[in-house]
């Protein structure tokens, strides 16, 4: 087996034109520099890369991001973009916030769901996908609307929205717009955490301030009643009747005062991967996502994934194990690792699995592979990603 490893690098930029990430001037109660991420009108074909750009230069330099939220003003523009993204917003553990006086409208909706909390306070708009001027084949229309709903369906599903909200992008006519009435955002969670989001905030909260996680739920209780002693379900304005995201996850006292509470994991804990892929480069040199290798030479297969991390640089491992012993080399450094001479490279005994550890630079992204030699055997086997000796994710494959 062959190893290669390949670092796409990226580097930051402080303003785009759509996603605006701004250093702010000031510090929370932490000490951590307070800086601001929006995304204001329409998403286009590079948004969600300058968006990952931003993420790269918060997550390194450990930087508190205002509200503990992505601020949203927009219209709307390619979904494949937004769904890309608020899959980064929920893997990266932020919230999602539309303002009073601003509207998240079309593909923007499907970020706001992105969130581990959402407060939508001001507009939400939904629609049907619209597909632009480029013409269909006729014969290929009925297809594309089906995999682009299969598509909306799978993201807002994994984002745990409700069935109705799922419903509405495929009701709604994509020449109208469903605006979203009070008492819907409050159903569909857009003034909550998520469930998942909560108890983890929770855990960590619970921890690290020494109290009982009854009495920090009932501290929200309290908060409730404290920001609108007045708000009932029928009134106005119940739908501001909650604490903002940054309180329901336990972070600051309150919107403004950035008193950063430091509940979050500890920087040195935190590699959490969120979005992976594997699969093989065919005959004409295209990524085909699969689990199935052909078993022949300089076949070359991958991995990649996306992760949540924090400082300049991670370390983790990587371990391949086959279904029986093979050669470990690499023919570019002409390096024979079954010798166990080149550091970060360990060979089991047998000759089944080798272990690599990899220190990289925090970019979020990782693509890694391996290539067939005519030693490997055909059959199952898995690459396991792991951190501080812990699997973390599995990704499996057959040689046929």
């Amino acid at each position: 087996m062959r190893h290669y490893f390949f670092l796409f690098l990226f580097f930051p930029v402080l303003v785009w034109s759509d996603v605006i990430y701004e250093k702010l001037g000031f510090t929370d109660a932490q000490g951590r520099e307070v800086v601001s991420l929006k995304i204001e009108g329409k998403i286009g074909f590079t948004d969600d890369r300058d968006f990952n750009n931003a993420l790269k230069d918060i997550n390194q330099h450990n930087y508190r991001v205002q509200f503990d939220s992505v601020v949203l003003d927009s219209p709307g523009g390619i979904i494949y973009n937004a769904i890309e993204i608020g899959t980064a917003i929920r893997g990266n553990h932020l919230s999602t916030l539309v303002m009073a006086s601003q509207s998240c409208t079309s593909s923007c909706a499907l970020i706001l769901q992105g969130g581990v909390c959402k407060m939508a306070i001001g507009e939400v708009g939904i629609h049907r996908t619209s597909y632009g001027d480029n013409p269909i084949p006729l014969n290929e229309v009925k297809a594309a609307v089906r995999k682009n709903d299969q598509d909306i369906d799978h993201y807002l599903t994994e984002m745990g929205a409700s069935p109705q909200y799922i419903w509405y992008f495929k009701s709604t006519p994509n020449w109208d717009m469903n605006y979203l009435v009070n008492y819907e955002k409050k159903d569909f969670g857009f003034f909550s955490a998520t469930a998942e989001e909560m108890q983890y905030r929770l855990e960590i909260a619970s921890q690290k301030l020494g109290r009982h996680k009854k009495d920090l739920l009932n501290s929200l209780t309290d908060r409730n009643y404290e920001l609108y002693p007045e708000a009932t379900w029928e009134s106005s304005d119940y739908k501001y009747a909650v604490p903002s995201c940054s309180e329901q996850l336990f972070l600051e006292d309150n919107m403004t005062d950035h008193v950063g509470i430091n509940i979050e994991p500890d920087p040195q804990d935190i590699f959490e991967i969120y979005q992976w892929d594997r699969g093989i480069v065919n005959e004409q040199g295209k990524y085909i996502t699969t689990d199935r290798v052909p078993f022949k030479e300089e076949q070359f297969y991958y991995y990649s994934f996306r992760y949540f991390a924090k400082g300049k640089e991670v370390t983790y491992k990587e371990r391949v194990t086959l279904s029986a012993p093979t050669s470990w080399r690499s023919d570019e450094e002409g390096i024979d690792y079954t010798q166990n001479k080149t550091p970060g490279y360990e060979v089991s005994e047998d000759k089944s699995t080798i272990t690599v550890t990899k220190t990289i630079p925090n970019d979020g992204f990782v693509f890694g592979g391996w290539t067939l030699t005519k030693d490997d055997p055909k059959g199952p086997f898995k690459i396991e990603i792991l951190f501080k000796d812990k699997v973390i994710r599995t990704f499996d494959y057959v040689v046929e």
